[in-house]
């Protein structure tokens, strides 16, 4: 097997550590608030989720593009720090003084501005500094340190629900140590570092950012809005339990994020030096990540309530059907999201905002809609809903430049998962590790005797694989 990159291994161990972390302190987090307390968490969280987009809108990602064309332009990134640093105090003095508006206990408006002040060590995190530099190691770090630090934090501190306010302390102390560490990396390679305050080049930066900073902020609508509208309109209780399903589907997402990182710059390669392979391998990464999260969901929707019960305890029994309706969402994220950055890697990420932009204002009506009138079962559709408009859009899209197969590859994943349903069925007393492992089995026998994947596939990923270590290499 061929060996992959530094970067790619630092980045995707750390991604999947700290979301090992911070999943086990969601779960200690709704073990020891119930379902009220957790709610009044997740509400907060959904605002700072906002918070830290319009603190940065876009300028990140502009910002690791600048650092990797000029490594040394260290006032690129002085004049970046201090953008981010006033945007952080504007952001800031909006949540302040809007907080006196929100209805509800005085608990919840001290919970958000906690949560907020995580916005000033946000605004120096270095990390597209050394994402731009290809030192993705120091990201990983620092980002294994943040959770760390915060799951340890609550081990010590939290003790029930009258320590509620622990929670967004521990997550602002995390990001201040995650901050600090990478400063002094940086401080150590490079030597100094200070803010610019420049409004001529700060209206430059902006002008480029803005367009990918909506397409952000208009994606971020469809994870973060529904905690809001249950929040509003319903009670704490619906909150948590949304929360509870959803943290689950968000763990199983490290998918999308694997799929994202490695074939994103892989894509965009291709269209310029080998277009004619970009079909085939559309097809291939639309084949495999059916393979890999049809199972997963079919599995889910049998497993829900031991899986629910397990992780959660009996309090969270409602989030059981919430769990279900969202898998279908897991299915559909990771194709959409080869889909969307597949139309960004051939330059059409016009195209790619104008399709956020139109599934965002569809998922925010319908989460209101259904959310009003379903509650919870009915926020969890309208993500769904918005979803499916989203990939339909963006196939539309992307079929305009590339010419390739989609549905058809969903066939034989889904009847290798239907055995491999009857089976979990038959066998549903058994352990419940010994049956997700006896179900793995199953369902890869299956595929494997239908031929899901040709010997051709398989040396096609190695290829790509192959392909990326070499040119790693010749960096």
């Amino acid at each position: 097997m061929m060996k992959i990159s530094r970067n790619f291994l630092s980045l995707f161990i750390s991604d999947g550590i700290t979301r090992l972390i911070g999943f086990a302190a969601t779960v200690y987090i709704a073990r020891l608030l119930a379902v009220e307390g957790f709610g009044l968490i997740s509400y907060g969280v959904a605002f700072i989720s906002y918070a830290l987009l319009f603190a940065n809108p876009g300028l990140t990602v502009i910002g690791a593009r600048e650092v990797a064309k000029a490594p040394q332009d260290r006032r690129f990134i002085e004049e970046t720090l201090g953008l981010r640093l006033m945007l952080t105090i504007v952001i800031f003095t909006i949540f302040f003084v809007g907080t006196r508006f929100i209805p509800g206990e005085n608990t919840t408006r001290q919970i958000i501005l906690v949560y907020a002040l995580a916005l000033f060590p946000f605004a120096i995190l270095l990390e597209f500094v050394f994402q731009g530099r290809e030192e993705m190691q120091y990201i990983g770090v620092g980002r294994i340190l943040q959770s760390g630090v915060y799951l340890a934090l609550l081990v010590l501190f939290l003790k029930g629900a009258r320590d509620i306010l622990v929670v967004p302390i521990s997550f602002v102390i995390g990001y201040v140590i995650s901050t600090l560490f990478l400063i002094v990396i940086f401080l150590k390679r490079y030597g100094s570092l200070r803010l610019r305050f420049s409004f001529s080049q700060w209206r430059m930066i902006l002008t480029a950012a803005i367009p990918v900073g909506l397409a952000i902020i208009f994606n971020q609508v469809t994870i973060s809005l529904p905690p809001i509208v249950l929040g509003i309109f319903e009670t704490s209780y619906e909150v948590g339990i949304f929360s509870a399903g959803y943290k689950i589907v968000f763990m199983l997402l490290i998918i999308e994020r694997v799929f994202y990182y490695v074939f994103f710059p892989i894509l965009s390669k291709q269209h310029v030096q080998n277009p004619e392979k970009l079909k085939g391998n559309f097809n291939l990464l639309t084949r495999f990540l059916f393979a890999l999260t049809i199972p997963l969901a079919i599995g889910g929707l049998i497993l829900a309530p031991r899986l629910i019960n397990l992780i959660y305890g009996h309090a969270f029994h409602g989030a059981i059907n919430v769990f279900r309706i969202l898998l279908l969402y897991f299915i559909i994220v990771p194709i959409n999201t080869v889909f969307g950055y597949g139309l960004v890697a051939i330059d059409q990420e016009r195209r790619f905002f104008k399709v956020i932009s139109i599934t965002a204002l569809l998922n925010t009506v319908l989460i209101v809609l259904l959310g009003l009138r379903f509650s919870v079962y009915g926020a969890a559709t309208a993500l769904c809903i918005s979803e499916l408009a989203s990939i339909v859009l963006m196939k539309r899209e992307l079929r305009k430049f590339v010419r390739f197969r989609a549905l058809g590859f969903v066939f034989k994943p889904l009847l290798a998962s239907l055995f491999m349903a009857a089976g979990l069925v038959l066998l549903l007393q058994w352990n419940l590790i010994i049956l997700m492992l006896t179900g793995v089995i199953v369902y890869v026998a299956i595929l494997y005797v239908i031929q899901g994947f040709t010997r051709y596939d398989v040396a096609n990923i190695k290829q790509i694989f192959a392909k990326k270590s070499s040119d790693r290499t010749k960096k």
